[in-house]
C-alpha cells in the first residue's frame, strides 16, 4: 500500500525532494478543480517548478505586451537559487480538466510551454483575461474581465490562453484522474 506523506508548505516539499537518496521521482500538481483567482500563488508554484516564472500579459486595449520574470525563495533561506526549485531529475506532471480556469490555466500553459512538465487530463476551459474586482458607490462588490490578457511567449510572439490548454496525454474518463493507484501506474508507463 502506498504511504501518503503530508507537508505543511512547499518548504517541506522541497527539502524532502532535495534530500540525498530521496525516493521522490515524480511531482504531480492537481489543477483539475482550480478555478484560478490567485496570481501570486500561480507565480510561486511556477517559480518552484521552473526556477523562475515568466508571466506574459497583453493589454487588449492598447496592444502593449510585457513579460514579468519572477523568482521565489521557496526554501526561505534568503537566496534565490536552484535550491528553490524542483530538481531537474524529478519529473513534473500537471493534471488538468475543463474546470481549470484563469490562473488554473496559466500554470499548465507556462509549464507546457517550458517543456519541463507533462500535462495529463482533459482540455482546460478558456478565459485569458485577468479578473478585476469592482464595487459600486453603495458598496456592492462584483468582478469583471479586465483588459490584461494572460499569454505565453513562443519564439518572441505572444499567444493568449483563451482557448485553454490541451494536455500532452488525454485521460478521457474524469474518474481516472482521481484513481491514485491507476494514475501512478499510468505515469510509470509513460517513462
Amino acid at each position: 500500500m502506498d504511504e501518503v506523506v503530508g507537508f505543511p508548505s512547499l518548504v517541506g516539499y522541497n527539502s524532502f525532494i532535495d534530500e540525498q537518496n530521496s525516493p521522490v521521482r515524480n511531482v504531480v500538481l492537481d489543477l483539475t478543480m482550480n478555478t484560478g483567482g490567485n496570481a501570486d500563488a500561480a507565480t510561486f508554484v511556477l517559480a518552484w517548478c521552473l526556477g523562475n516564472s515568466n508571466i506574459a500579459l497583453r493589454n487588449t486595449l492598447t496592444g502593449a505586451e510585457s513579460i514579468m520574470s519572477l523568482r521565489a525563495d521557496v526554501n526561505l533561506d534568503g537566496e534565490y537559487d536552484m535550491n528553490d526549485c524542483i530538481p531537474q531529475d524529478v519529473r513534473i506532471y500537471c493534471l488538468t480538466s475543463p474546470v481549470s480556469f484563469s490562473c488554473g490555466i496559466l500554470v499548465p500553459a507556462v509549464l507546457k510551454n517550458s517543456d519541463r512538465a507533462i500535462l495529463l487530463g482533459q482540455h482546460t476551459s478558456g478565459g485569458s483575461c485577468v479578473v478585476l474586482p469592482c464595487s459600486t458607490a453603495s458598496g456592492t462588490l462584483f468582478t469583471i474581465s479586465g483588459n490584461r490578457q494572460i499569454s505565453i511567449v513562443k519564439n518572441g510572439s505572444f499567444y493568449n490562453v483563451d482557448e485553454g490548454v490541451e494536455p500532452h496525454y488525454i485521460l478521457s474518463r474524469p474518474e481516472s484522474i482521481y484513481d491514485r493507484q491507476g494514475l501512478v501506474r499510468y505515469i510509470q508507463e509513460l517513462k
